[in-house]
């Protein structure tokens, strides 16, 4: 799920229905009346996918996205043209990475696109962690535009995995991660890293993790995660932690490198979709699933005040889209 700050919307794409079947239909929610709507997509389309990765290019007014499943892992790479409403399959000129349950930010500062960790089952469920960092061109006067290639990082690396989030930090111009799950151990994560962009394209980029001097999350995976640009806060809720599914709500002051309980958040679930809308400076939560008999279609938000409580509300939103466990 992406902001579209142009339009003020929400624009999703993909998951699982009730019905645990894979979609490719694209929704949007208008954020000044609540209501959904499914757009109707002329041309080819991706094929349906779970786990895949979206991030909104301002640059282009797109919407891009790598990677998912359907079975196998894929390494599909395809836009979205939010005026025409029309897909373009940037696959096979791209030299895309196969990836799934990987993350991906937009890189403001270089104009691209980045995906890190994630998992690549090609069918013989041999693979390993993944710890690699890879970049998309977005930039249209580049050599490389629209091209894939693997971003070069110093020996001490954070440990690969899949399940985690992330968010890119433009005032200190890194990438920060936090938790997911560690498929060589069969271990949930609970640790904070950093990854800093070398300001020049032939740079090494340089991993450090933080270590947190107060308080910190619980392990988790399939949480979510959103950049709040008032705060400079990394905002998480949600995902699967020791004690089952989770509900609580965390911000990482990228300021001071210290994680806040915001707690609570509304019923316990994983693989919900959030957005941060700076106009009303509100995290919206959406969707997700929780092993019920319906995967949750409801819709949240995270009312943070100036010197004032918090306030988890949920938001009356007309007709909401059936694909609700991971766009």
């Amino acid at each position: 799920m992406i902001y579209d700050s142009a339009q003020r919307r929400l624009v999703l794409f993909g998951g699982k229905d009730d019905a645990n079947q894979n979609v490719n239909e694209i929704w949007t929610l208008n954020l000044s009346s609540n209501t959904w709507q499914k757009i109707t997509v002329d041309g080819e389309m991706p094929p349906a996918s779970e786990d895949h990765a979206v991030i909104y290019d301002p640059i282009g007014y797109r919407m891009i996205l790598h990677g998912g499943e359907d079975g196998l892992t894929t390494n599909k790479t395809w836009a979205f043209d939010l005026t025409t409403n029309r897909w373009r399959n940037l696959t096979l000129q791209s030299g895309a990475p196969a990836r799934e349950d990987h993350t991906a930010i937009f890189d403001s500062y270089a104009k691209r696109m980045i995906i890190f960790g994630g998992r690549n089952n090609n069918g013989e469920y041999d693979y390993t962690n993944i710890d690699e960092v890879w970049a998309f061109d977005l930039d249209p006067a580049s050599p490389t535009f629209e091209k894939w290639q693997e971003l070069a990082a110093k020996d001490k690396r954070a440990p690969g995995r899949s399940d985690h989030v992330a968010v890119y930090d433009d005032k200190n111009y890194r990438m920060v991660i936090f938790g997911g799950w560690d498929k060589d151990q069969k271990e949930l994560l609970g640790d904070t890293w950093a990854f800093y962009f070398p300001m020049s394209p032939r740079g090494v980029g340089d991993w450090k993790q933080i270590k947190t001097r107060k308080s910190h999350p619980p392990k988790r995976r399939h949480a979510t995660g959103a950049y709040d640009s008032a705060r400079n806060w990394l905002i998480i809720f949600g995902g699967f932690g020791e004690e089952g599914y989770l509900n609580d709500v965390w911000a990482f002051d990228l300021n001071d490198d210290v994680w806040i309980n915001i707690t609570p958040g509304p019923q316990p679930r994983l693989d919900q979709q959030a957005i941060f809308d700076p106009q009303t400076g509100r995290l919206l939560i959406y969707g997700g699933d929780a092993r019920l008999p319906r995967k949750f279609h409801d819709l949240w938000e995270l009312q943070i005040q100036p010197e004032a409580p918090l306030d988890l509300v949920k938001q009356e939103a007309g007709a909401p889209p059936p694909a609700v466990k991971k766009q």
